[in-house]
């Protein structure tokens, strides 16, 4: 399965679940930081693939994937603590990881939720938590030939700093040997 469609499946997992949070994609960590330069509406859970924490070729080549679903909530609507609404919702997430193998053949494995207070998080009426785990992908045949030609270029410049003077693409796997530079 490639890595874009198992993190898609995750998020729509959580997005079917949970129908009363905002769920999408991330690029890496959320941390308080980072939820202070990014918009979003609360409560959300955010799906990132943060890593690899080894192989397994046991059963084919498998990558040990390290997820994380990060929990954001803010006050409620009566004037709840936003810890209230993050408490509530970590545990409804930590329902839909139990067993569920996103597609692949793993099941989650060494779930852990850690709550990411911070002082500041909560004088801005925010609560923000991190859900990890592992969970083995089947990383077999996760590039296909047309798309590995996309990547295969090569950009030129006269300066460090200055703009591309050339570009030039590079015949991949799909490429006819005539084609083929050696």
């Amino acid at each position: 399965m490639r890595l874009a469609d198992f993190r898609a499946a995750v998020v729509q997992s959580f997005a079917q679940s949970l129908p009363l949070a905002n769920v999408a994609p991330l690029g890496g960590r959320l941390d308080e930081n980072e939820l202070k330069r990014i918009a979003m509406r609360s409560p959300a859970v955010r799906v990132a693939i943060l890593g690899v924490d080894g192989l397994d070729n046991r059963a084919g080549p498998q990558a040990i994937f390290s997820l994380a679903a990060f929990v954001v909530c803010g006050t409620g609507r009566k004037g709840e603590a936003a810890e209230e609404g993050a408490l509530a919702l970590v545990g409804a997430a930590l329902e839909v990881l139990e067993g569920n193998r996103f597609g692949c053949a793993g099941v989650p494995n060494s779930v852990r939720a850690e709550n990411l207070y911070s002082g500041e998080l909560d004088a801005g009426h925010a609560a923000l938590w991190a859900i990890t785990w592992k969970q083995s992908l089947d990383i077999g045949n996760n590039i296909q030939s047309p798309e590995l030609d996309d990547f295969l270029r090569c950009f030129v410049r006269e300066k460090e700093d200055a703009p591309v003077t050339s570009e030039i693409h590079l015949p991949g796997p799909s490429a006819g040997k005539e084609d083929a530079i050696c």
